[in-house]
C-alpha cells in the first residue's frame, strides 16, 4: 500500500483489546481508525476499509492489517471485491470449510465468487461443474454450519470475511473454473463477461474488448469503481502491448477521478513500461496535470497538443481529438495563451466543427471565443457529471457565474453520489469560484472547504493552492485579515516557481483586498498593479476582469484614475462582452469618469448587473450612492446606499458596509432611530407593504390588494425587517405604530 502497515504495532495494540477477556467487546470505529493510523496504515481509504470489513472485530482488525501489507501495489484495495486474510482469519471466520460435502463445497464457492449470488445461477453453474444435477439440499451442510443463508432465492453470506475466506480456501484451477462456469450459465451479459475475465487463462482480445464495452456500460450505471475494475481487467488480458497500455491509461484516469492517485499512478506507469504511442502519451499527460499538476511528466505546449489534436482529427480518431483539445484549453487557463496557442484552438475547433454540440468543443470554444459559446451553455440539457463540469467550467470562462455555479453545483451533487472526489475536488473549486463572483459566500466558503480537503487527501496540490487562494479572498472580503494573511503565506510557498496566472492573481486580488480593509488604498493600488503587466508572472487576461472593479475603487482613493483609466481602456467596448466583463468594466468607468458622464456608466452598470449577483451589484449601488451624495443629492444617494448596506451585512463584507454606514450617515440618515426615518428607509412600494403587513395582513391577503403574489410579497418582506432591524411582524406593527 501507499504506507507500509506496522505488523508489530497493530498486533500488540489489538492484541492488549483481546487479552482483557476471552471474547473481547467490538472496537468502535473511531478507536480502529486511531489504532491502524498509529501503526502506520496512512491511507485513509484503507482505513476505512479495513473499519468495514472488520466490523469491530479484534481479531479482524489486526489481521486484516497484517494481511494488508502483502497488497501487490498502492491502491489495489479499490479493484480487490474481497480483502486478502490471513490464515488465522480464514479459520476463525469459517472453520471447517475442508469437512464440507463436495458438493456444498462446490456451491459454496460459486457462490462466493458470484457477482448476483442467484440460486438459480449458481447452481446451474454447479450442474456444468459437475457434469450432473446439482439442487438447493447442497446448501444445507452450509446452512447449518453458519457460512450463509437463503433470502427470497439468493445466498447471503454471514460476512464479507467469510466470503474471502471461500475464495481464499479454494485453489488457483478451482477459482479458475467457477469463473468459467458461471461465465457459461449466466446469461446477463453484463455478470458473465466479468466472470469470463475472471476465468480466463490465458490473455484474450475479444474478451478484452467485451470487457471494456462493460466497463463502458458501467460508467453509464454510475458505477465508476466497477468500471476501474473492468478496465484494469481488461487490460489484464489483453495480449497487444499498445492495446494494453491505451486500456491502462483509460483505468488511470479513472483511478485518479475515484480521488486514488496512488492507484493511478501504478496504472500509468505500467503503461508506460509498455510504450505509448503519440495519443497515449498525450491523454496520460493530460491526466498527471489536471490531477496532480506535475508538469514533469511530460506536458507539451497548447500549440503542441492543437497540433496532435488536429492530426488526430484527420485520422478520424475524433473523439481522442476532443479530449486533447480540452486538455490544451486547460492548459490555456493556467497560463496567458500567446495569440499563436489561440489561433491553434481556433483551427482544431473548425477541424472538428461536426462536434460543436460535444461540451468539450463548447469549452475550448469557450476559451477562444466567449461569444460564440455563450448561446450553446444556455440552451444546454446536460444530465452527466462530466458534461456539467466542462459546461460549468465554460461558463466560467464566458463571464456567468451564475450560470456556472447552477451546472457546477449538478456536477457535485452526481460526482458526490458516484464516489468520484478527485474530479469532485476540481468542480467544487470552481463552484466556490463562481460564488465568490456573485456573492454567494456561505455556499463558495462550503464549497471551497470541501474542495480543499478533497485536494489534500488525493494529492491535487495545484487545485489545493488554489482552493487556498480562494479562501484568503474570501476571509480578505469578510475582515479575517489574519486568516486570509495565513493562507496567502501557505500558497505563496507552495506556489512558489510555478507559473499559475489564475494563483497569483488570485493572491495578488486578496492582498489588494486586505490592504484595501487595512484602509491603505495607494498599497493595494499598487498590488493590483502587476496584472496588467505583459509579462509579470500575475498577468493574466481573465484574471484581470475580476479585478477590474477593486482597481477602479482604490485608484479612486489613492489619486491613481488616470492610471486607472487607461488599464482598463485596453478592454475596449466591442460590440459583445462577456456579461461579467461587462458589468465590472461599466462599474470600472463610472467610478472613474468625470462630470455628469458617471451617471449614465452608473445606470449602465446597474442595468446590466442581474439582481442574483447581490456582491457586484451592491459595489455599484455603493458607488453610486458616494457620487449622487457628492453631486448633492442625499435625498436620492440614500435608496442604493441603503440597499448597498443591506447585501453587505449579509454578506459580511466588514469594509464595505463601514464605508457605506459613513456614507449614510453623511446623507442625513441616522440608522439608530430608523422609527423616525421609514419613509427614507424604504421604497415606495416597500413602504405600503410594510403598513398593511403591521395591519396584520397575509401576504397572500397583501398580494390581492396589490395585484403581486404572495412570493414578492415575502421578498419584499425578507428586504424590510432588516432595513427596520425588526424579525417579526409584531415588532413592524409596533415601529409602524411608533413611527405614525
Amino acid at each position: 500500500m501507499g504506507a507500509a502497515v506496522g505488523q508489530d504495532s497493530v498486533s500488540d495494540a489489538i492484541t492488549a483489546v483481546l487479552a482483557v477477556e476471552s471474547s473481547p467487546p467490538p472496537i468502535g470505529d473511531a478507536q480502529a481508525d486511531t489504532l491502524l493510523h498509529d501503526a502506520g496504515v496512512r491511507s485513509a481509504d484503507l482505513r476505512l476499509r479495513i473499519i468495514r470489513d472488520a466490523a469491530g472485530s479484534p481479531l479482524a482488525l489486526r489481521e486484516l492489517a497484517i494481511s494488508w501489507r502483502t497488497a501487490e501495489f498502492p491502491g489495489s484495495d479499490l479493484l480487490l471485491r474481497c480483502p486478502p486474510l490471513t490464515e488465522r482469519l480464514v479459520r476463525s471466520v469459517a472453520p471447517g470449510l475442508e469437512h464440507l460435502p463436495a458438493d456444498t463445497g462446490t456451491v459454496v464457492l460459486l457462490a462466493a465468487v458470484h457477482l448476483g449470488e442467484c440460486v438459480g445461477d449458481v447452481l446451474a453453474s454447479a450442474a456444468l461443474l459437475t457434469g450432473r444435477q446439482v439442487t438447493v439440499d447442497a446448501l444445507e451442510p452450509a446452512l447449518t454450519h453458519g457460512l450463509l443463508t437463503l433470502d427470497q432465492g439468493r445466498i447471503r453470506f454471514r460476512s464479507v470475511l467469510v466470503r474471502a475466506a471461500v475464495q481464499q480456501y479454494a485453489s488457483e484451477p478451482e477459482l479458475l473454473a467457477a469463473h468459467a462456469a458461471l461465465a457459461r450459465a449466466i446469461e446477463d451479459p453484463y455478470r458473465s463477461i466479468w466472470h469470463a475475465a475472471q476465468g480466463a487463462v490465458h490473455r484474450d482480445e475479444q474478451v478484452a474488448d467485451r470487457l471494456e464495452s462493460s466497463a463502458s456500460e458501467a460508467e453509464r450505471r454510475r458505477d465508476p469503481v466497477e468500471a476501474l475494475r473492468r478496465w484494469e481487467s481488461a487490460a489484464h488480458l489483453t495480449p497487444a502491448a499498445g492495446e494494453r497500455a491505451r486500456r491502462l491509461v483509460r483505468a488511470g484516469r479513472g483511478a485518479f477521478e475515484l480521488g486514488r492517485p496512488d492507484l493511478a499512478e501504478h496504472l500509468l506507469d505500467q503503461a508506460e513500461q509498455l510504450g505509448l504511442d503519440e495519443e497515449q502519451q498525450a491523454l496520460s499527460a493530460i491526466a498527471w496535470c489536471r490531477f496532480t499538476a506535475r508538469p514533469e511528466r511530460g506536458s507539451p505546449s497548447v500549440t503542441e497538443r492543437c497540433l496532435l489534436s488536429s492530426r488526430l482529427a484527420r485520422a478520424g480518431r475524433r473523439s481522442a481529438a476532443l479530449d486533447i483539445l480540452v486538455g490544451a484549453a486547460e492548459a490555456a487557463t493556467w497560463t496567458d495563451p500567446d495569440p499563436q496557442a489561440r489561433a491553434a484552438l481556433a483551427d482544431c475547433l473548425t477541424e472538428l466543427a461536426d462536434a460543436r454540440s460535444d461540451p468539450r468543443w463548447v469549452l475550448v470554444q469557450a476559451t477562444v471565443s466567449p461569444q460564440a459559446a455563450q448561446p450553446v451553455i444556455a440552451r444546454t440539457d446536460a444530465t452527466e457529471a462530466e458534461e456539467l463540469w466542462l459546461l460549468g467550467t465554460a461558463a466560467l470562462a464566458v463571464g456567468e457565474p451564475g450560470r456556472a455555479g447552477d451546472l457546477l453545483a449538478r456536477a457535485a451533487r452526481l460526482l458526490r453520489s458516484d464516489g468520484r472526489v478527485g474530479l469532485l475536488a476540481q468542480v467544487q473549486a470552481l463552484h466556490a469560484q463562481a460564488g465568490v463572483l456573485v456573492g454567494d459566500w456561505d455556499l463558495a466558503q462550503a464549497a471551497n472547504e470541501e474542495a480543499l480537503g478533497l485536494a489534500d487527501a488525493g494529492g491535487q496540490e495545484l487545485w489545493s493552492i488554489r482552493a487556498r487562494a480562494t479562501r484568503a479572498l474570501l476571509r480578505a472580503f469578510r475582515g479575517d485579515l489574519a486568516g486570509s494573511a495565513a493562507d496567502i503565506a501557505s500558497v505563496e510557498r507552495n506556489a512558489a516557481g510555478r507559473r499559475s496566472g489564475p494563483v497569483h492573481a488570485a493572491l495578488r486580488l486578496a492582498r489588494s483586498v486586505a490592504l484595501f480593509c487595512s484602509d491603505d488604498p495607494s498599497a493595494a493600488y499598487q498590488t493590483l498593479r502587476p496584472l496588467f503587466a505583459p509579462g509579470a508572472l500575475p498577468h493574466h487576461r481573465g484574471a484581470q476582469v475580476r479585478t477590474l472593479t477593486l482597481l477602479a475603487e482604490t485608484a479612486l482613493r489613492a489619486g491613481e484614475v488616470e492610471d486607472a483609466r487607461q488599464l482598463i481602456a485596453g478592454f475596449g467596448d466591442g460590440d459583445w462582452l462577456p456579461l461579467l466583463t461587462a458589468v465590472n468594466l461599466a462599474h470600472a468607468r463610472a467610478l472613474l469618469a468625470d462630470g455628469p458622464d458617471a451617471e449614465q456608466h452608473f445606470a449602465q452598470a446597474l442595468a446590466l448587473t442581474p439582481r442574483q449577483w447581490p456582491w457586484p451589484r451592491a459595489r455599484t449601488e455603493l458607488a453610486y450612492g458616494m457620487w449622487l451624495r457628492r453631486d448633492r443629492r442625499p435625498g436620492l444617494a440614500r435608496v442604493p446606499l441603503r440597499e448597498a448596506l443591506h447585501t453587505f451585512e449579509l454578506l459580511g463584507a466588514t469594509a464595505w458596509a463601514e464605508i457605506t454606514n459613513r456614507e449614510l450617515r453623511a446623507a442625513g440618515v441616522d440608522r439608530g432611530t430608523a422609527s423616525g426615518h421609514l419613509v427614507e428607509q424604504l421604497s415606495a412600494q416597500e413602504l405600503t407593504i410594510a403598513r398593511l403587513a403591521a395591519t396584520g395582513l397575509t401576504n397572500r391577503e397583501i398580494g390581492e390588494r396589490l395585484v403581486l403574489s404572495p412570493r414578492t410579497v415575502g421578498w419584499h418582506l425578507h428586504r424590510v425587517f432588516p432595513k427596520l432591524e425588526v424579525t417579526s411582524r409584531a415588532q413592524l406593527a409596533s415601529l409602524m405604530a411608533t413611527a405614525a
